[in-house]
């Protein structure tokens, strides 16, 4: 019988390893690789990844505290997707970026801005629908592969 607490203790280390593997804080969520479309720009990086940039961007400023930006982020991300190839999507965080903030005068955020060819030509301020931005978005694109 002094096999007996063995086993039973090899078992109860098997199974919490199990649960600590299924239910614990491992890499289940983050484990699936999550291709990250929306690139986070800088003061520094901004003219670089933005304003010669070949392809029209939206930039999405925001910050981390802000309720509305949380809830306008998974918008952003989606329309990176929809959007893949035809428009670049980029994220100033307003507070690590003054300069920025201040250059564009950012008063409220989420505030969301198209710029082609260097130059801004749409801005949104306050939470939008994706359909609603698809749906300017889609005004934006046609005109300009209508340019081309």
């Amino acid at each position: 019988m002094s096999w007996m607490p063995k086993v039973l203790g090899c078992f109860a280390l098997s199974a919490s390893l199990l649960l600590m593997g299924t239910f614990g804080t491992s890499n289940l969520y983050g484990s699936q690789k999550k291709v990250v479309l929306v690139l986070t720009v800088t003061d520094d990086s901004f003219e670089a990844q933005v304003q010669k940039s070949t392809k029209p961007v939206l930039v999405d400023f925001w910050a981390t505290w802000c309720g509305p930006c949380r809830r306008y982020g998974p918008i952003v991300d989606q329309l990176a997707q929809d959007y893949k190839g035809r428009l670049k999507v980029v994220r100033v965080d307003v507070d690590n970026n003054p300069r920025l903030s201040r250059q564009f005068r950012i008063q409220g955020i989420p505030t969301s801005m198209v710029f082609k060819k260097g130059r801004l030509i749409k801005t949104w301020v306050g939470l939008h629908s994706e359909a609603d931005m698809k749906s300017q978005l889609d005004d934006l694109l046609k005109s300009d592969e209508g340019e081309k």
